[in-house]
């Protein structure tokens, strides 16, 4: 099975990305995903022994607020269009500590974001998006827990395994 740690945000900021992301995925309710931003993906293993070692993430790492920045895109299917995270010092250091934990301290060039669409897509359609929804986004959100997610498949049979408050 596979798996990822995500951060998620909460209240109306979660209900406003929720929204937009429903929208992209109009043509395409397979490709649907709850907003978030991924801490440390594509796990493969056992769900109890990642549900232990995502506790014993949530207890190393303190609160802490992502910044959501600028509207931007990749030409790759699970970064199609997303809001770029500042990558401040706990951001950097929350994906150290996992890293870590997880025995993946080989990984480099972690790139902090929150997608908004999935697929493949050129980048005159991206563009136009981007044309209508803002390139700006500037908002904010505590991140208080760690979610373990079943990723496997397709976007739409992804669920929550677990929540893991931080200390």
């Amino acid at each position: 099975m596979k798996y990822s740690l995500w951060l998620m945000p909460t209240g109306e900021l979660s209900a406003r990305l929720t929204e937009i992301i429903e929208d992209l995925s109009h043509d395409r309710p397979d490709l649907r995903f709850e907003p978030h931003v991924t801490l440390l993906g594509g796990l493969s293993g056992s769900e109890l022994e990642f549900s232990s070692k995502t506790r014993e993430v949530a207890s190393v790492i303190k609160p802490y607020q992502i910044r959501l920045d600028k509207v931007d895109y990749l030409d790759e299917f699970f970064r199609s269009l997303f809001i770029r995270v500042e990558p401040t010092r706990p951001v950097l250091e929350a994906n150290r500590k996992a890293r870590l934990i997880f025995h993946r301290q080989q990984e480099t060039g972690y790139l902090p974001h929150l997608s908004l669409m999935y697929g493949d897509f050129l980048s005159l359609t991206k563009e136009q998006i981007i044309s209508r929804i803002g390139r700006e986004f500037q908002r904010r959100f505590e991140v208080c827990a760690i979610y373990l997610y079943s990723t496997e498949g397709e976007p739409k049979h992804w669920h929550r395994v677990g929540e893991f408050p931080l200390q």
